[in-house]
């Protein structure tokens, strides 16, 4: 019975549908979360890629930048992700894409968000997750 109990709120967390954008990072063998306190992405459609850049401010005042670009061809894959931290603790790397969420916005600007991993120099450092947003000057923020 507990497996089942297990298995279902694995199933259950895997189809969450993030709103706020999530942060956590790595440290001491596990994930800390920290806190967003707002988030805007920006980007354009050109053809069959996207490109987006989002930004998270966190309560400490530093800033974390993404860089994706977006091919899709069928399906969206992230063809490339670099990101950047300004602030006390600089650091930089690259985007794996763990779960990518797109919409193509035919008639609209397209949308993006999913859930992506940060590496850095020393290996893994952060975990994110991007709601699904416009990429046409979306924000939030967290009053």
């Amino acid at each position: 019975m507990q497996w089942i109990a297990l298995i279902y709120l694995v199933l259950l967390s895997s189809c969450a549908n993030y709103t706020e954008p999530q942060l956590e990072e790595w440290g001491e063998g596990g994930y800390k979360a920290r806190q967003v306190s707002a988030y805007n992405i920006n980007g354009k459609r050109d053809g069959a890629t996207t490109r987006a850049t989002a930004m998270l401010i966190l309560r400490d005042g530093e800033r974390l930048h993404l860089e994706l670009k977006v091919d899709y061809d069928p399906q969206p894959v992230l063809g490339e992700g670099k990101w950047r931290l300004a602030g006390d603790r600089a650091d930089s790397g690259a985007v794996i894409a763990e779960a990518l969420k797109f919409f193509g916005g035919q008639s609209e600007g397209p949308s993006l968000g999913g859930r992506f991993l940060l590496q850095g120099n020393d290996g893994l450092r952060f975990r994110v997750v991007l709601p699904l947003r416009p990429v046409e000057g979306s924000r939030w923020k967290n009053r």
